[in-house]
């Protein structure tokens, strides 16, 4: 129940405890006089009957109000469980449709700002690279170029973007994210023809709803190339 409705039950039972210790102390004061005394008047008996009909009357309608309030209580409380039944799925397709737009929001803000990301992506590949080329004992360069690659990547992070290595000794035509480079390892294995040797480059992707992903630069990656000694003796 309400505080307001608490309150009103309250005020009724203070109410009806005054009404009834006033009656009771007045109904003692006359029994207790002199019925000769001029100063004090014995109520009429219908009077007293009415008294006590109305004492009776608020009584009971205080307990209808009390089971009122309990009834419409609980009424109250099971209309507010059945809306909440009847709102949870709308909830669960409104959370549902706010994920997706989260994951639209992605591909949009690369859409939106593809010129700019696509630049950094560029600039954390030149910067990789000149890592490869400067002195392993050049600490300065190494911290330099380290600190302002992470902060580039967290720039990516933001807008959903990601680095990604491929496994190796999987087959790279299979791997929609690898571009193979031009430099190849021999192998007489011809099972491991094509299969990812090494990654000379990590790739970058986006991905969307569903786990689809979008590959915004993809990985470049160095394979086994079958080479038959046999062929190549016969020469």
């Amino acid at each position: 129940m309400s505080y307001i409705e608490y309150s009103i039950i309250g005020l009724i039972i203070i109410t009806l405890i005054l009404v009834i210790f006033l009656f009771i102390k007045l109904y003692l004061k006359i029994k207790s006089t002199d019925k000769n005394s001029i100063n004090m008047i014995e109520f009429p008996k219908e009077t007293k009957e009415r008294i006590n009909s109305f004492i009776n009357h608020i009584d009971k309608h205080n307990k209808e109000l009390k089971d009122f309030l309990i009834n419409d209580h609980n009424s109250a409380k099971k209309i507010i469980t059945d809306i909440d039944e009847k709102i949870a799925p709308f909830e669960k397709v409104a959370r549902e449709k706010n994920d997706e737009l989260k994951e639209y929001k992605k591909g949009y803000e690369y859409s939106r700002n593809k010129a700019l990301l696509d630049g950094i992506i560029e600039t954390i590949v030149f910067i990789e690279n000149a890592e490869n080329k400067i002195k392993s004992s050049d600490e300065i360069a190494k911290s330099y170029f380290q600190s302002t690659k992470d902060k580039l990547l967290i720039v990516l992070n933001n807008s959903g973007i990601e680095t990604f290595t491929p496994n190796l000794n999987i087959q790279s035509l299979d791997h929609q994210g690898c571009e193979v480079d031009i430099s190849t390892e021999p192998t007489t294995d011809k099972s491991k023809n094509n299969l990812i040797y090494s990654v000379v480059a990590n790739g970058f992707k986006l991905t969307l709803k569903d786990s689809d992903t979008h590959y915004i630069k993809k990985a470049l990656v160095k394979v086994y190339e079958f080479k038959n000694t046999e062929i190549v003796n016969e020469k």
